[in-house]
């Protein structure tokens, strides 16, 4: 029978007896066959169950029954009916009850539609703040300005000068530049095999947050360190010229090292190394005792100064890192902007882990980063 002519019952059972076929099939053109025969099914099962649903809210409205939530209003029981705004708890839960392939109401899929499927405030801030909570990322100021950003940038600024009573100040020769960002895409992807269905959305949300952003955060890492510029954003050592090589690190060598930096950035500058160089190489001529570290299991300081732990501090040769470590200094502040072109996107799609009956979810934002002032930095190669 065609599609196009199945009642709900019919593409129901269809449904049942295709993923039984699917357990026994062995050639992939078969596999695929089956894919794009279960999607039509499914198109079609949505089409009905919303048929279905129309012809409810008829029925209720000609009987007086309208669909919301009961409130009470000055002892008055009222329907109060349900707000879809993007960032109200029924937009949320109608957003991810599409993602989590569970039915909607029509007033859920009106919503979405209206809204082009944007992601809930809710979920969006969850993410956002789930990235900032990551010790490099906190670091650095991020924007989030549509589209491409041109951020100014002082490439010559001439001091102050005092100028007598009475006389003429001369005007000063600054030079001002800027630095462009564009729109590259950073995407994640994950898959689970576990029915969601048996979540709870607030669960079911907390799970693809973190998820999600556990890789993307990951990726932005490396890029602000060692970014090519090309399909991803622009990393420090891609732009700053590396200082002499540290080897055999002393507390003096690491002091001559920070005065690269000028004082103008110290406020709020940083180190950045990955565990393996801070526990093997600096801890050991560093304690306590001579004012220099601090340690309480969480928070480190190398005189004066927190210590970001990143293992993406390592040098980079083409795509892949190389096992040589680098040691950062600088405020990552003043010195590095990334922005956020536009906001992070998450579809789902179960036609890849059909046979597995599993559903992938894809996160996906378009930003890009760049160092604005590369006096704001040294790096160099320690060993």
């Amino acid at each position: 029978m065609e599609i196009e002519k199945m009642n709900l019952t019919e593409v129901i059972e269809r449904l049942a007896a295709l993923d039984e076929e699917v357990r026994d099939m062995t050639e992939v053109a078969d596999v695929e066959k089956a894919t794009e025969e279960k999607k039509a099914l499914l198109e079609r099962k949505a089409e009905l169950e919303a048929l279905e649903e129309r012809k409810a809210t008829a029925a209720a409205l000609s009987t007086g029954e309208i669909e919301g939530t009961k409130k009470e209003v000055g002892g008055i029981t009222k329907m109060e009916e349900k707000r879809f705004a993007v960032d109200s708890v029924e937009y949320r839960d109608a957003y991810l009850k599409k993602l989590m392939g569970k039915n909607l109401s029509v007033e859920e899929r009106t919503a979405l539609t209206d809204a082009a499927d944007l992601i809930p405030t809710e979920t969006l801030n969850q993410i956002y703040g789930k990235l900032a909570e990551n010790p490099l990322i906190a670091e650095i100021d991020a924007l989030h300005i549509p589209g491409y950003v041109s951020v100014p940038v002082a490439t010559t600024v001439d001091d102050a000068n005092w100028v007598a009573m009475g006389t003429a100040a001369t005007d000063s020769a600054d030079v001002v530049d800027s630095v462009s960002l564009t729109a590259k895409k950073l995407i994640k992807t994950v898959e689970i095999t576990a029915d969601i269905q048996a979540m709870s959305i607030p669960t079911f949300q907390t799970w693809l947050v973190n998820k999600l952003v556990e890789k993307m955060e990951t990726a932005i890492c490396a890029a602000i360190l060692n970014g090519a510029g090309t399909t991803e954003a622009t990393g420090i050592t891609s732009v700053v010229t590396a200082s002499s090589a540290i080897s055999s690190p002393t507390l003096a060598k690491l002091a001559k090292f920070m005065a690269e930096v000028g004082t103008a950035y110290h406020t709020d500058a940083v180190w950045v190394m990955s565990a393996a160089t801070f526990f093997n190489k600096i801890v050991p001529i560093a304690n306590d005792s001579n004012g220099v570290l601090v340690m309480n299991g969480i928070d480190y300081q190398l005189l004066g100064h927190k210590v970001v732990l990143d293992g993406h501090a390592l040098a980079k040769v083409g795509s892949e890192q190389s096992a040589t470590e680098h040691i950062f200094f600088g405020s990552f502040k003043k010195g590095y902007v990334f922005n956020y072109g536009e906001d992070i996107t998450i579809k789902a799609d179960d036609s890849v882990g059909f046979r597995a009956g599993s559903t992938v979810y894809r996160a996906m934002a378009l930003c890009d980063g760049n160092v604005v002032d590369a006096d704001a930095f040294a790096f160099a190669a320690i060993s």
